[in-house]
């Protein structure tokens, strides 16, 4: 089987500003839900994919260590591809 490392996608801000300058917040009922992707289009990221007998310890340790190295508290998870 084959692991893959993804990282939260950070959403937007729930405050948004119109072309004026004014704000709007998200109604209460509005809800954000949480997305996950492994890498961005245009983006530089790298593409954790593990597999093998040791791809799950191994890919636990890359999200440990993704985790522990970004100062966005964005979360990181893996997942069976």
């Amino acid at each position: 089987m084959a692991y893959r490392v993804v990282k939260q996608l950070v959403p937007a801000p729930t405050a948004s500003v119109y072309g004026n300058g004014s704000s709007f917040e998200d109604p209460n009922w509005a809800q954000r839900n949480t997305v996950w992707v492994s890498k961005l289009s245009g983006s530089s990221d790298i593409k954790w994919e593990f597999s093998g007998s040791n791809a799950v310890s191994a890919s636990t340790a890359k999200m440990n260590e993704l985790t522990g190295s970004d100062d966005t508290d964005r979360l990181y998870k893996v997942i069976e591809i």
